[in-house]
């Protein structure tokens, strides 16, 4: 399989754990839409409320807190595109991701 993935974090509208989690129901509802109609996407949508969620998901502290500069909560997003089965992005996950101020953190592979 070939892959390109892409991580992404916010701490728009994370006010607090309730408004976090609504954020990542959001999200996570409209990619699994998107999904339906998109072979090869996976992903992930996970709210950071505390520290501990790093370690609880593997997830980069030091990366995300380029954007997050270590606020929390925060919204983290991990997309992976199956090459074979099409491009990596699409205009509507494009959308979905500006509408609740989603930075893109890393590319994996960074070819560029």
């Amino acid at each position: 399989m070939n892959f390109q993935s892409y991580i992404y974090v916010t701490t728009e509208g994370c006010a607090d754990r309730a408004a976090t989690v609504a954020i990542t129901n959001v999200l996570a509802d409209r990619l699994s839409v998107i999904a339906v109609r998109r072979p090869g996407l996976g992903g992930q949508v996970i709210p950071l409320v505390e520290a501990v969620d790093f370690d609880d998901f593997d997830l980069d502290a030091a990366l995300l807190g380029s954007v997050t500069g270590g606020r929390l909560p925060a919204v983290n997003v991990n997309l992976s595109f199956d090459l074979d089965h099409g491009p990596a992005g699409d205009p509507e996950i494009d959308l979905l991701l500006a509408e609740h101020g989603m930075v893109l953190v890393a590319r994996i592979p960074d070819d560029g």
